[in-house]
C-alpha cells in the first residue's frame, strides 16, 4: 500500500474506536543502551481521553497534504510528512519494544529516578489487525508538583491545596506508526523523542566548516552555532552538501546572485579574500542558506524575482 492508502486505512481503523494501552519511556540508565519503560494503567475516562486525541490526530492528518519526509524542505503548515518505517531503525525498534506491554512493570508514584529520565509516552491501539503506535514527547516537567507554583482546586466548598501527583498531558501527537510507514505530525518533537537532534547538530557543525572552506564566512562560529541550534537551518545546510554543484561552490558563483537579486548580504574583503557576513536576526539568518541552496530564481515570463521554498528537479 502507498502511504496515503495506509493513512486512510488507519483513519478507518480508529473510527471503530479500538482499545488503547499506554506506556512511558525514559532515557537509558547510566551504562545501559535500551530505553527504560513503564506501563500506565488508565481508568475509563483517562483511556477515553487518549483514544480521543490519537483518533483526532489521524483524522486531521488524513485531511492534510501528505508528503514524503525531505530534510531539504521546510513543510508548510498543515503538511504531514511520512517516511518508510524501515528507514528509521530507532522508530522500528520502539514499535517492536512496545508491541506487547504485558511484560512491563507499572509506572509508580514514588519512582522519582525514573521520572527524571522521562522522554515520551506511547499509545498502542489494535482491533484485530496491525497495531498502531502513537508517540508524544513527555518529560518530568509534565508533573504539576515539579512546577514552581502551588495548585489549589475548587471542589464542593472552599478551595483546597492540591497535594497529589498530577501529570499534565496536551492534545498533541508527534508521530504515528502503522503498517510500513511513519507519519510525522510534529517534526522537531519527533526528532527529540528518537534522539536525532544531536546527530543533526553535529552534522550541521561539520557542514558549516565544509562550507566555510569553499565560501568563507567572516563570523563562521556564529553561523555554525545558529545552524546547529535550529533544526530547519541544520536540515538546509546539510542538504546543500548533497547538491551536485557543491564541490565547485565558491564566492565567485554567488557574487552575481547577490548583485542581481540585491540581497542584503554583506561581504568583508578587507584582507583581499571576500567573506560573507552572517546576520543572526530573524529577518536575515536564512539569507546565506537560501543563497547557497540556489533558492533565488527569475521568471522569464514576468521578469519577477522569487525566493523558493522547495525545489523539485524536472530533469
Amino acid at each position: 500500500m502507498t502511504a496515503a492508502e495506509t493513512l486512510a486505512e488507519l483513519n478507518s481503523l480508529l473510527a471503530s474506536n479500538p482499545p488503547l494501552e499506554l506506556a512511558t519511556a525514559a532515557k537509558p540508565r547510566r551504562n545501559e543502551t535500551q530505553h527504560d519503560a513503564r506501563a500506565v494503567p488508565l481508568d475509563g475516562d483517562a483511556n477515553a481521553y487518549f483514544r480521543k486525541i490519537t483518533t483526532e490526530a489521524i483524522e486531521s492528518a488524513h485531511q492534510n497534504e501528505l508528503r514524503r519526509l525531505d530534510h531539504t524542505y521546510k513543510p508548510e503548515a498543515g503538511t504531514v510528512e511520512w517516511a518508510p518505517l524501515d528507514d528509521v531503525p530507532a522508530v522500528k525498534a520502539a514499535c517492536e519494544r512496545f508491541a506487547d506491554l504485558n511484560d512491563l512493570s507499572n509506572f509508580t508514584a514514588g519512582d522519582d529516578e525514573y521520572k527524571k529520565r522521562l522522554l515520551y509516552w506511547v499509545g498502542v491501539r489494535q482491533a484485530g489487525g496491525p497495531r498502531a503506535f502513537f508517540f508524544r514527547s513527555f518529560s518530568q516537567a509534565a508533573e504539576l508538583k515539579r512546577k514552581k507554583f502551588v495548585a489549589i482546586v475548587l471542589r464542593d466548598g472552599p478551595f483546597e491545596l492540591l497535594d497529589e501527583q498530577v501529570f499534565l498531558f496536551d492534545e498533541n501527537v508527534d508521530c504515528a506508526v502503522y503498517g510500513e510507514y511513519i507519519f510525522i505530525l510534529r517534526r522537531n518533537d519527533y526528532r527529540r523523542i528518537f534522539e536525532q537532534l544531536e546527530e543533526i547538530r553535529q552534522a550541521a557543525l561539520n557542514a558549516a566548516q565544509l562550507l566555510h572552506a569553499q565560501v568563507p564566512i567572516k563570523n563562521i562560529q556564529e553561523f555554525a552555532a545558529a545552524c546547529a541550534g535550529q533544526p530547519g537551518m541544520a536540515d538546509k545546510l546539510i542538504a546543500v552538501q548533497r547538491r551536485d554543484y557543491f564541490p565547485r561552490l565558491n564566492y565567485q558563483m554567488l557574487a552575481p546572485v547577490i548583485a542581481e537579486f540585491e540581497l542584503p548580504i554583506e561581504v568583508d574583503d578587507s584582507d583581499g579574500t571576500p567573506k560573507l557576513i552572517f546576520k543572526p536576526g530573524v529577518e536575515d539568518r536564512w539569507r546565506i542558506l537560501h543563497l547557497i541552496d540556489d533558492d533565488y530564481l527569475a521568471s522569464s515570463m514576468t521578469d519577477h524575482k522569487y525566493e523558493v521554498n522547495s525545489k523539485t528537479a524536472t530533469a
